[in-house]
């Protein structure tokens, strides 16, 4: 159990952390979830009454997960939230690509690096996940650095073929009561196609 919190001090991960995130409170909330982690294995560890190595926690917890996942995959109703990476091989039903932006999708770094081919290539595979309904959302205005940016939408979107593409909600203005009745009709329909 030493080895892993060794390996996170040797490697000067808090050290990192607060060199690459945007703030101290953000380094300090993910070294608090490292430190969780630890915390659970060291569980785990003297659960077994200090007699597994390593490779026993590993494993143990190897299997933990594929009974958790297994117990996930029993479950109907419900929703995946992932990464555009952790989504390849997958397919789904009903696919929500959120946040389709200029400098999220293709995100900022990758402009500055010269990626927007794999960024374009990960756009491709996500939308390749959705079996029968894929939708996009967007915002118009975005809080950023406690200050408010205009967003264009994501140039991967004008690639798209136009016929096969249905743009809501771009420049109307509902009133509130009318906007709230959508809302629900939206979320009717979300549980008709999850229960159907």
């Amino acid at each position: 159990m030493e080895v892993a919190e060794e390996l996170v001090e040797t490697i000067g991960y808090r050290r990192w952390l607060e060199d690459t995130c945007s703030d101290l409170k953000a380094a300090e909330r993910r070294m608090q979830n490292v430190e969780e982690l630890l915390g659970w294995m060291r569980r785990l560890y003297e659960e077994g009454k200090g007699t597994q190595d390593m490779g026993d926690l590993v494993g143990r917890m190897t299997l933990m997960d594929i009974l958790e996942r297994q117990e996930e995959e029993n479950t109907a109703d419900r929703v995946n939230l992932m990464t555009l990476h952790a989504a390849k091989g997958l397919e789904f039903p009903h696919v929500f690509l959120v946040g389709m932006e200029e400098e999220l999708l293709p995100h900022r770094t990758s402009l500055e690096e010269g990626n927007l081919e794999e960024e374009r290539r990960q756009a491709y595979v996500s939308i390749t996940r959705a079996q029968r309904t894929l939708t996009f959302s967007l915002a118009r205005r975005r809080r950023r650095y406690g200050e408010w940016e205009e967003r264009e939408p994501s140039r991967f979107l004008a690639e798209l073929p136009v016929d096969d593409v249905v743009w809501k909600g771009e420049g109307e203005r509902q009133d509130p009561a009318a906007r709230q009745a959508q809302g629900k009709n939206q979320l009717a329909g979300l549980r008709a196609m999850l229960n159907g």
